[in-house]
């Protein structure tokens, strides 16, 4: 059960966007201070795993998609 959930795109989906939106807002504040944090390191990996598994969201879209026309 516990790798069903980490592997689950959709978790992963939104865990992608609450670390993008929580560290685009401390980047956005921080903004015209020349400093590098930790925040900058966290927007890019929050932007690296949404495209990681945005393929995978919209296969599956696809897919049930696919099944409803068959029914």
């Amino acid at each position: 059960m516990l790798k069903y959930l980490a592997q689950s795109p959709y978790l992963n989906f939104f865990s992608g966007i609450i670390l993008f939106l929580t560290s685009g807002y401390e980047t956005w504040k921080s903004f015209g201070e020349e400093a590098i944090g930790a925040h900058h390191g966290i927007l890019i990996f929050s932007l690296v795993h949404i495209a990681k598994v945005v393929p995978e969201i919209t296969q599956g879209l696809k897919e049930i998609e696919e099944a409803d026309e068959m029914i």
